[in-house]
């Protein structure tokens, strides 16, 4: 059995790409189960890396039920040395299945662009105006869609 790391830090989910329109576009059940499962992740006590469903290049995917799949990239640990955030940017939204070659190198350099982004954010009071600024989500925000 493998140990999954705990974590205090609060998670955010950053919606990049195009993941809030093809959110808008799915069904209410499929909306329903995709931001169930984003509360569970930013939710957990453990680290969202280890919540990941598989990791393709350097996009972390995660499952949602036996179809959907999240195209993420998960930066954990920020600012470096005084960690108190982790950050799910969510680039696209997979209703099929896909795992789209084009899709996945589009979003691949995608991802390193927000990984520097991130790691480059140096106090928490960065972290937190930059959160403010690209209108992260926790788990309350996204429960008050389902509402």
């Amino acid at each position: 059995m493998s140990e999954i790391p705990l974590t205090d830090e609060e998670t955010r989910a950053i919606f990049a790409g195009e993941a809030a329109s093809n959110l808008r576009s799915l069904e209410q059940s499929e909306q329903e189960q995709i931001i169930k499962r984003l509360c569970s992740i930013l939710e957990s006590d453990a680290k969202p890396s280890s919540l990941r469903y598989e990791r393709i290049g350097l996009l972390d995917i995660y499952a949602v039920g036996d179809q959907i799949r999240l195209y993420t990239k998960v930066v954990e640990e920020i600012p470096r040395g005084d960690a108190e955030h982790h950050l799910i940017y969510l680039f696209y939204i997979d209703d099929d299945h896909d795992y789209n070659q084009t899709d996945l190198a589009t979003y691949s350099p995608a991802a390193e662009a927000k990984l520097q982004e991130a790691t480059s954010l140096e106090t928490v009071h960065d972290v937190e105006a930059y959160l403010e600024r690209m209108n992260a989500v926790d788990a309350t925000d996204l429960r008050d869609l389902l509402d």
